[in-house]
């Protein structure tokens, strides 16, 4: 009998908290709705990530287990946690989405800011107000704000710009959804 209220009175105390990698992340809805979405043409040959912080780690681990050092410049603007998949299209193509869940849209937006996250430069994005899209041979990139998100897009073939724009479009539109 005194094991199970000590049992009982454990239980209480860590029901509130969620454990890493758990159900119950603010992103989570998001991020399984993220898992069925691709570029028109590709296929995903891994499943996707999920990454917490240092102190809530997810399924996959901490930021730093995907970006190393990268991820304090992350962190010190709110980061919480980041959906990422890769997909595969023909001639050796290859598309990578991120998703980084901020505190607040202020911070993302802060976030996108700073040149340690998102370079000086670039294009506006034409599928998304507050976008930046950046052509460097080979590379074709794109950084996007969503209300309390980040969106990053790359494609390994700048002359594929047109069609990872469409995917992140197609992105922007399942991410406003989900944030509403």
């Amino acid at each position: 009998m005194r094991r199970t209220i000590i049992l009982l009175s454990l239980l209480a105390l860590i029901g509130p908290f969620t454990l890493p990698g758990a159900a119950g992340s603010p992103a989570e809805a998001l991020f399984s709705r993220l898992e069925k979405i691709l570029p028109e043409g590709f296929s995903r040959p891994t499943p996707p990530q999920i990454y917490g912080t240092a102190d809530n780690r997810l399924k996959d681990g901490s930021i730093f287990d995907y970006m190393d050092g990268g991820g304090v410049a992350w962190i010190e603007h709110g980061y919480r946690e980041m959906f990422h998949a890769e997909y595969a299209g023909k001639n050796g193509l290859a598309v990578t989405l991120d998703v980084f869940a901020m505190e607040t849209a202020d911070k993302a937006r802060a976030a996108l800011a700073d040149e340690r996250i998102c370079p000086a430069g670039g294009a506006a994005a034409p599928f998304a107000p507050g976008g930046r899209v950046f052509r460097f041979p080979p590379d074709y990139y794109t950084y996007f704000p969503v209300k309390r998100l980040i969106v990053y897009l790359h494609v390994n073939d700048d002359r594929q710009g047109a069609l990872l724009d469409r995917f992140a479009a197609d992105v922007r539109n399942m991410v406003e959804e989900e944030s509403e």
